[in-house]
């Protein structure tokens, strides 16, 4: 059960390991560049705000134009959408996307939460309840389940659901990253929303992750208020912040990204 120091320097671990750093680079204050060729046409940026340290994922012509040199810079100064456009300078323009939130929970921290009324919690299978999973998802909309990230055809490892008498109502399960981490998604019948039934049923897989040394990792947009109430409300701790940045052109001007 990593819990405390142990959990920051798992999770630290996982993004060093996605980086090419160390964990330790990220309770040090500073900055470090990656430059990556996905975004050479894109013109995306993403800056991730990882304990003390911000990582700055830009494509190789965008980083040499407004001078962030690739790797580690301890003295560096932080960058965020402000910073980057000034950076930039006249003729471009630096468009803010969607926000988005990692949240970690420390068992110590965990608040277990159960619904109010006559409902039932238990793990589901699905070779064997596969019908009462169908009849949840074909009662949400697309939109519903890509936000969950659920997918039909590939369930979850793990996955708990919460029953009215024989429907399945809410939903919430994970997928492993890095086998030590558990991605949750979660899903609430339409007819049964704005009743805690969310928040129930992500308690249930967390206390799941807890006996079996699994982290719970809730991920969630930063403008979606009322989806963060779940992770907050049952003691997961906000630790890593990724802003999402466009870099445009305006017309008349070079272009910063290869064609």
């Amino acid at each position: 059960m990593k819990t405390g120091s142990a959990l920051e320097q798992m999770v630290n671990g996982y993004w060093a390991k996605r980086f090419s750093c160390t964990h330790e680079d990220f309770a040090r204050p500073g900055r470090l560049v990656v430059e990556d060729e996905e975004f050479a046409r894109s013109g995306d940026c993403y800056i991730y705000h990882i304990n003390k340290l911000t990582v700055v994922r830009i494509a190789p012509s965008l980083a040499e134009r407004v001078g962030l040199p690739d790797g580690r810079g301890r003295n560096s100064v932080s960058v965020g959408a402000n910073e980057l456009r000034s950076l930039v300078g006249e003729g471009y323009q630096v468009d803010v996307g969607r926000e988005f939130l990692y949240y970690y929970l420390d068992p110590r921290e965990f608040k277990p939460y159960a619904a109010a009324g006559d409902f039932t919690a238990r793990r589901l299978y699905p070779e064997d309840d596969n019908m009462h999973l169908l009849s949840l998802y074909y009662a949400c909309t697309e939109d519903d389940l890509d936000e969950a990230e659920i997918y039909i055809d590939e369930p979850d490892p793990v996955i708990y659901g919460i029953f009215d008498e024989g429907q399945l109502v809410a939903y919430a399960s994970h997928r492993y990253w890095e086998k030590i981490i558990a991605d949750i998604g979660v899903l609430t019948h339409p007819d049964y929303r704005s009743r805690g039934l969310g928040k129930a049923v992500v308690s249930e897989l967390c206390e799941w992750c807890i006996q079996n040394g699994v982290v719970p990792m809730y991920r969630v947009y930063g403008d979606h208020t009322h989806s963060r109430r779940i992770p907050q409300a049952l003691g997961f701790k906000e630790t890593v912040i990724i802003e999402v940045l466009k870099v445009i052109e305006e017309e008349g001007h070079n272009s910063l990204l290869q064609t």
